[in-house]
């Protein structure tokens, strides 16, 4: 059995804005912030991966100088590449009616209603997936003391959930009803047959950003979970708190 955690990265040092491709910093308060929260649980990390974007990457360069564990840069871990409108800020594109249209759209349909330039959702959750499959197939999954680090984006810990509790990624909900915090926390168990849920988006840090069990209980109800075709499994996960008790 072994276990892997993704680890989103902190606050952005930049105006609100869709950050994909854009190669925005983190405060290093904030990156040292993170790391000695995680360092305070007593996960003996034994491989480390991140996205080699630098809001991930600087993270992930910090945890390794403080775990002795040298950290992997995977291209496949970049969050979506938002194309023309990447890394501009929501108040400058909400001066232009049309490219606000544009962007509205998109949120209620990205599959339908691609941005300009923009990764599609569908190459995205390939590219993130393959990333995905490369660090399984190097995990010991029979090696109890397998700990596995992967700094990571938003949107790649989503498609990571959404292909491992067979959730449609296409599914506009899943990226609006679904808070992944920054600073955050998914805990995942992997053996030889299966592989397990422990805990979403478990925050490290005090935050103002629901965790999975706060967004399940406002808006993953029993009657949405199966209105909005997501797996009835999410139903049976336990609260929060007592599978991330290790985090």
């Amino acid at each position: 059995m072994a276990n892997l955690y993704l680890l989103r990265h902190g606050k952005v040092a930049g105006e609100a804005a869709l950050y994909g491709h854009t190669d925005v910093e983190v405060l290093a308060q904030t990156n040292q912030e993170i790391v000695d929260a995680f360092i305070e649980q007593n996960i003996p990390v034994t491989r480390l991966y991140s996205s080699p974007l630098k809001r991930c990457a600087s993270l992930a360069h910090v945890i390794s100088e403080q775990t002795s564990c040298k950290v992997e840069l995977l291209n496949g871990l970049k969050e979506m590449n938002f194309g023309q409108y990447d890394g501009i800020s929501f108040d400058d594109l909400y001066q232009d009616k049309e490219v606000w249209s544009q962007l509205e759209r998109f949120w209620q349909n990205p599959v339908q209603h691609p941005l300009p330039q923009a990764e599609l959702l569908t190459g995205f959750s390939y590219r993130v997936n393959g990333a995905w499959q490369s660090i399984i197939e190097k995990v010991n999954v029979s090696d109890a003391n397998e700990n596995v680090l992967v700094v990571c984006h938003g949107g790649v810990i989503r498609m990571i959930l959404a292909h491992l509790l067979n959730v449609d990624f296409r599914n506009p909900l899943w990226y609006t009803q679904l808070a992944i915090a920054n600073g955050s926390v998914t805990s995942i168990e992997i053996n030889q047959k299966n592989t397990r849920i422990k805990g979403i988006a478990k925050p490290l840090l005090a935050c103002d950003s629901p965790s999975f069990e706060d967004t399940a209980n406002k808006n993953l109800n029993a009657e949405s979970i199966k209105q909005q075709g997501f797996p009835e499994s999410l139903l049976t996960l336990p609260p929060i708190d007592n599978f991330l008790e290790s985090i």
